[in-house]
């Protein structure tokens, strides 16, 4: 969406947990959101497990300008600097999780002597939607000062979409890890994260409010009778897994999606059907592909 499709209206705020943004617009047509694991994003190219050079900053901006995203829920960012070398802040405004940095002491597993930086989930809202932020998700962070909070926003038009930004924990992505002793302790503490996202529903359910789980899940939702995607179903609500009919083709090693879009529609009147899109991948890039789907507010 440009402005040259959408009717400006001014609106006074102050930025802050609770408070929307600076400007809005009147939505006239749906929405893009997404959800794109950026992989170790750095404002520093040489920082971290992953080397990006200006052309790579410059090849992210193009695809995220090509792709026509509104909201981006991105992953593995390390800070709001990290975001802006993508998202730059005449365009976008950027609400990052509040989770401490702590000091890197994980070694990058195919970088020896480097070290991996804070990864961090957040927000790119397109300037002019109007947003409410809400507190972030702590407890999907299981008192370990890696695993990641979740980012809790709200997309504020005739109708409000919730959306909560997610990264799990890795190393359970299916039933062949479930199935592993080695595996125990990470299958235990995902289906902790699940149980903290079933709250959440349920929060969102009593609230009468339509809500996006995006993000990293690190697992293979979509497989049949999986554990997880049972946990989120509920008789309360029809939940919708975005996605699930195909396979990703971002990277022919890992033909099943674990980074998902679960729509909570109140009314199942805001997605608009057979948007969703897998973007493509840059390049030999080490980014994710985006996934994303149309919202009609």
């Amino acid at each position: 969406m440009v402005l040259g499709d959408i009717v400006v209206k001014p609106v006074t705020a102050t930025i802050a947990i609770g408070a929307v943004s600076l400007c809005s617009w009147v939505i006239a047509e749906p929405l893009k959101i997404a959800a794109w694991n950026l992989e170790h994003l750095n404002a520093d190219g040489s920082e971290g497990c992953i080397d990006r050079t200006t052309a790579d900053f410059e090849q992210l901006q193009q695809s995220i300008h090509k792709q026509d995203f509104d909201v981006v829920a991105f992953q593995e960012v390390k800070d709001v600097e990290a975001a802006e070398t993508v998202f730059p802040s005449s365009e976008w405004n950027i609400e990052m999780s509040t989770r401490p940095q702590a000091n890197p002491t994980l070694e990058c597993w195919d970088a020896p002597g480097r070290f991996l930086q804070h990864l961090g989930t957040g927000f790119a809202i397109r300037k002019g939607l109007d947003y409410e932020r809400h507190e972030d998700v702590k407890e999907l962070g299981l008192d370990d000062g890696f695993q990641r909070w979740g980012t809790d926003i709200s997309i504020v038009g005739d109708s409000s979409l919730r959306l909560l930004n997610v990264h799990l924990i890795s190393g359970c992505w299916s039933e062949e890890q479930d199935e592993d002793e080695t595996k125990v302790s990470e299958c235990a503490r995902l289906k902790t994260q699940f149980g903290t996202l079933v709250d959440w529903r349920d929060a969102r359910i009593d609230a009468e409010e339509s809500f996006l789980i995006l993000g990293v899940f690190n697992r293979r939702l979509a497989l049949g009778d999986d554990w997880g995607w049972k946990m989120l179903q509920t008789p309360d609500r029809e939940l919708r897994l975005l996605g699930s009919a195909g396979s990703s083709t971002c990277d022919p090693q890992y033909p099943d999606f674990i980074d998902h879009i679960v729509v909570g529609d109140l009314n199942q009147s805001l997605y608009v059907g057979d948007s969703f899109l897998e973007g493509p991948r840059i390049a030999d890039h080490p980014d994710r592909c985006a996934v994303s789907a149309d919202f009609d507010l």
